[in-house]
């Protein structure tokens, strides 16, 4: 469901048709990932975020089919109960190695208030849970810096 905030088309939340329409993206391996290193959010509300303490990111997730979401006010735990993990530069870095280790989205997941959680498997019992406040669904041709 489309969410009209700032005059930007951002899916927020999701329905039913949403779902069963994301859900054909599991199983599809992850190819790349960049993280922005300037948020949406952050310029909308024109905040400044120390990048060593951020919690929520940008992030561009390109799968194999050719497939891609913006996410926007990201975050990412190891485990549901867990804490969120904080800095860009870190949080780039481990979110660009899933590209590189054959991760897979594994599931597509709603929380309580039908915002869009992401489930990336990267090791046979490892994963990783993304909720996401806004993204979009797009066609890649060639990846970044391909």
């Amino acid at each position: 469901m489309a969410n009209e905030e700032e005059g930007l088309p951002l899916n927020t939340t999701v329905d039913d048709e949403t779902f069963d329409e994301l859900s054909t993206l599991t199983g599809q391996r992850i190819v790349h990932i960049d993280v922005w290193e300037d948020s949406l959010s952050s310029a909308l509300e024109a905040e400044e975020i120390d990048p060593t303490e951020q919690v929520s990111f940008d992030v561009d997730l390109y799968l194999a089919d050719g497939a891609y979401f913006e996410l926007y006010s990201v975050a990412c735990f190891d485990s549901l109960d867990g804490e969120p993990w904080t800095g860009l530069e870190p949080v780039s870095q481990r979110l660009a190695a899933l590209g590189k280790r054959n991760a897979v989205l594994e599931e597509i997941a709603v929380d309580e208030e039908d915002q869009l959680v992401l489930v990336v498997r990267h090791a046979p019992d490892e994963r990783i849970y993304l909720p996401v406040a806004a993204w979009l669904l797009e066609e890649w041709d060639e990846l970044p810096g391909g």
